[in-house]
């Protein structure tokens, strides 16, 4: 995708070959069991999964109790929500690894990123500064202030 500006064609930022979609490379790299695990621990910490699960509970103990089907303490209530619980705590794990692995991959781009835009900006400043004395004008203390800078960071 491309962008005029002045008449002129200008690629899109995202198009840039040093621009990385981390999102698109982690979900690339995910196994289908990982999606399945991320796809349930997105869901199950969802606002909407608590309030089915109090309605399930809400609904399940007075109904146990009026039809003596599961009465109090409630075995059957109980163990099916010990397994589910088991089973959700390693899907869990594997969903919260993945956002470790998704993080680290972010902050690795981001710093690359940013170290080139730096990079990039020191060299602007000197051509900036190259281009002031060549046409006279003033910039020794600009000069100064970017050597400060520069000594200052490293």
């Amino acid at each position: 995708m491309t962008t005029s500006v002045n008449g002129a064609a200008m690629p899109s930022v995202t198009d840039h070959p040093l621009v990385h979609d981390v999102n698109r490379e982690q979900n690339e790299s995910l196994s289908p069991v990982e999606r399945l695990c991320k796809r349930i621990a997105d869901w199950t910490g969802a606002p909407l999964a608590l309030g089915l699960a109090i309605l399930v509970q809400a609904i399940w103990i007075p109904v146990g109790v009026v039809t003596k089907l599961d009465p109090y303490p409630f075995a059957f209530l109980l163990t099916c929500s010990n397994v589910l619980q088991l089973i959700l705590i390693f899907i869990l794990a594997v969903g919260q690894r993945q956002s470790s692995s998704h993080a680290e991959l972010r902050a690795e781009h981001d710093h690359d990123s940013i170290s080139r835009l730096l990079y990039h900006q020191e060299v602007q400043e000197q051509v900036l500064i190259a281009l002031a004395r060549k046409i006279g004008c003033e910039v020794e203390n600009v000069a100064k202030m970017v050597e400060q800078l520069a000594t200052e960071d490293a």
